[in-house]
């Protein structure tokens, strides 16, 4: 039996092992650290707070992995069906000029990564304290009467203070990162969110393409009434079958405020590099996204929507498959040479956008664009996750979802306001030069930190 699945001995389930026992986890860097002082640390599978058993006293984490994969999959299918169609949308709403569009789309975009910004840090506070399952709930319910409600817009203005407040509900990647990452033993950590990570992907792959079909049969409103749909089964399915057995850690920070959990995360080591290459990864996509119907209108007669859907389900079906083999097979030692790897590719395979005539060379530039995307993602979320403790999985993950909700909101700003200054193609020029930043940042670090870990050996 792999050692991973074991369960924990009787005294640690009853939490009667005091965690000063707690041995100190190994880091690549040589030297050692608890509750992840260290940004590569290996934690030891005791001290659950989260400890999940079914009715034969066996952990159903695989379970709840599995229902969470299948909810992930229709909020981000939801969630990402009506963000493509935004500039559509808005032109039914009054706004004509295209490019004019684009920029209200990305002002919609920037007010929903904003909210999801501030409110992020909360929330994660809140799942360390009262539970993950809780904030799945939430995100899932709360963005099912946000879309309906968006779809009822009357006005621009009623569009973009629901997408605000949309930010401020959302985070379903999140909360169920922060629950699987609770439940599962710290070696299959990788493992477990890159399944979400496929989840995520496989529905950023389904819902355009489902919204842009939609759109062109029915009008631009109904994506957001059947997407709400999708989300409310979505939240019945984690009511019915995800089970967490939550328990608050005593230690001395469980009642730390969202401030105080913030500079807790910021803290630690490395987590604010792990945090910037975040923002440059979630940059890229959502900087494309408010405004590639508008570029596939200069490349299609007709069916912009169908076709700017089909280039995001290309992406999100190579980064499902690339977050999958990645997460699997990955080492928590090689997850930053995959980081830099996959940005200098990514950064190569925008270029060509800057010339390409055919929508089809374009979806297919986008969908190899995903399999960096996902090996990108499931990394950094892997190491941000070996970072902490398991009683800070919501905390870390919320301080991430915050930081990716900012680069969303600014990406969003930033491609509205360079559409209209030098034109859509030029968003391609920003994404090639900041994943070649990411790419060679990654590999600087992954220069020193394997020089300090070979230094190290060499003196004992």
């Amino acid at each position: 039996m792999d050692p991973a699945l074991r369960l924990p001995s009787a005294r640690h389930r009853r939490g009667t092992v005091p965690s000063q026992a707690m041995p100190f986890a190994r880091c690549i860097r040589g030297r050692t650290a608890l509750r992840g002082s260290c940004a590569f640390s290996v934690l030891p599978d005791i001290g659950y707070n989260a400890l999940v058993t079914s009715k034969r006293g066996v952990m159903s984490w695989q379970r709840n992995l599995y229902t969470l994969v299948i909810a992930q999959f229709l909020s981000t299918a939801a969630f990402s069906g009506v963000t493509p169609l935004l500039p559509l949308f808005i032109q039914d709403l009054g706004i004509k000029n295209p490019s004019e569009a684009a920029f209200w789309a990305g002002v919609a975009t920037f007010a929903s990564g904003f909210g999801s910004f501030l409110a992020a840090p909360i929330w994660g506070t809140l799942a360390d304290r009262y539970g993950r399952k809780s904030m799945v709930l939430r995100s899932t319910a709360g963005g099912a009467c946000i879309l309906v409600l968006s779809g009822l817009s009357p006005s621009l203005g009623v569009l973009i203070a629901m997408r605000a407040i949309h930010g401020v509900l959302a985070g379903v990647s999140t909360a169920t990162s922060a629950l699987v990452a609770s439940q599962a033993p710290r070696s299959r950590i990788p493992f477990a969110v890159g399944l979400i990570q496929m989840a995520f992907f496989l529905g950023s792959m389904t819902g355009p393409l489902a919204g842009g079909i939609i759109a062109d049969a029915l009008g631009y409103r109904a994506p957001f009434f059947v997407m709400g749909v999708s989300l409310v089964v979505a939240c019945l399915i984690v009511v019915l079958f995800v089970r967490e057995d939550f328990k608050l850690a005593e230690t001395s920070g469980s009642h730390q405020s969202p401030i105080d959990n913030v500079r807790m995360v910021l803290g630690i080591t490395n987590v604010i590099p792990f945090l910037g290459m975040l923002m440059i990864i979630r940059f890229g996509p959502f900087m494309l996204q408010p405004v590639l119907a508008v570029f596939m209108q200069g490349l299609v007669t007709e069916g912009a929507a169908t076709a700017a859907g089909l280039a995001l389900s290309l992406l999100g079906l190579a980064s499902a498959f690339s977050s999958v083999v990645i997460g699997r097979w990955g080492h928590a030692e090689r997850f930053l040479l995959v980081v830099a790897i996959a940005g200098c590719v990514a950064s190569v395979l925008f270029l060509p956008q800057l010339w390409v005539q055919s929508a089809i060379q374009s979806a297919l530039l986008i969908g190899l664009v995903g399999l960096c995307q996902g090996s990108l993602l499931t990394s950094i979320n892997s190491l941000l996750s070996a970072s902490v403790s398991r009683e800070r999985q919501g905390a870390v993950f919320g301080v991430a979802q915050s930081a990716g909700a900012l680069s969303q909101g600014v990406a969003a700003l930033a491609a509205g306001t360079l559409t209209i200054a030098f034109g859509v193609r030029s968003i391609f020029a920003v994404d090639a030069g900041m994943y070649f930043l990411l790419g060679l940042g990654a590999w600087w670090m992954y220069r020193r930190t394997t020089k300090n870990r070979v230094g190290t050996q060499a003196s004992a």
